[in-house]
């Protein structure tokens, strides 16, 4: 889409709005837009967040439970803010309640008849609480391995379901992310896609916290010593990542690098005849991987810095 730049009075250049936008978002005459510079490029955004209401319906009697778990996941990082889901069959209606309450930050379940759910948000998203929602899912991580590894420790095994609900907590706060981002209440877009990276990255490193859960929970078998000291130094390594986003500098990125093959060669060195152990040692280098790999992610963030002027 291109406009051509209009010269008034000599000195004030103007252009445009795209029609479509204008009507999308209500702008009328007199209407103030916030207009923000990112390096080389313009945000131009309706000042009134929130005013655009994005609707949706769903015929999902051909969904089984978790193609629709994911549909509405997916609709709710979309930036959708009614969804109407239409069906034959009731029993899909828990499924619906559930991802209410444990998924869908803000959403309540608006209307219900026996035939079609009315899914609705009640919340006012602001840009201001994407950075707060960010940091808080990289804390339910870190408590989540933390807790993990004490119960393990003191072979709490039949213990261990109970810190799922932290993963749940990590799934709402890292979809809100991804639906304020999709909604435009991200503030800079050339590193958009980065950001959108280093969050699905930290969602799935939850994922194997809470495969390590499961995996252990009937747990008879004793774990090595080195195992249970590479657990804590997998976990410290995602903390130093974590701070990483937040304090970045290349020596504290280059010694990440280094620590992710010794950690990776350390790994793969234990030798267990304890089947849960070592499905607990291939999680764990599975969570090594996944938190290296969001290194290229936070680099890109964090270009300018290294840049030299």
């Amino acid at each position: 889409m291109k406009r051509s730049v209009i010269q008034l009075a000599g000195k004030t250049s103007v252009v445009s709005l795209p029609s479509k936008w204008v009507k999308q978002f209500g702008i009328q005459k007199g209407d103030e837009l916030d207009i923000e510079q990112v390096s080389n490029t313009l945000v131009i955004k309706p000042n009134r967040q929130g005013s655009e209401i994005k609707k949706i319906e769903l015929d999902i009697n051909n969904y089984n439970e978790r193609v629709l778990r994911c549909s509405i996941s997916a609709l709710h990082k979309l930036g959708y803010d009614e969804i109407t889901l239409k069906y034959e069959k009731p029993i899909l209606s828990d499924t619906i309640q559930d991802l209410t309450r444990t998924l869908l930050l803000g959403f309540i379940v608006s209307d219900q008849t026996p035939k079609k759910i009315v899914l609705k948000n009640i919340s006012i998203e602001l840009e201001k609480e994407f950075d707060a929602s960010l940091r808080r899912a990289f804390l339910v991580v870190i408590s989540f391995a933390n807790s993990s590894l004490d119960l393990i420790k003191t072979k709490q095994y039949s213990t261990l379901p109970t810190l799922i609900n932290l993963e749940n907590t990590n799934n709402q706060l890292t979809s809100f992310c991804l639906r304020l981002i999709n909604k435009g209440l991200y503030k800079n877009k050339e590193k958009e896609v980065f950001i959108i990276t280093l969050i699905w990255e930290l969602e799935k490193i939850c994922d194997e916290y809470k495969h390590i859960c499961q995996s252990l929970e009937k747990n008879q078998d004793e774990i090595q010593e080195e195992t249970i000291n590479l657990y804590s130094e997998v976990n410290n390594f995602f903390t130093e990542y974590y701070n990483l986003v937040y304090t970045f500098s290349t020596e504290k990125l280059n010694n990440l690098v280094d620590k992710k093959e010794e950690l990776m060669k350390n790994l793969n060195n234990i030798k267990s005849k304890a089947e849960n152990e070592r499905k607990l040692v291939n999680l764990l280098i599975t969570i090594v991987s996944k938190t290296g790999d969001m290194s290229s992610s936070i680099f890109a963030i964090y270009l300018e810095k290294q840049q030299t002027t």
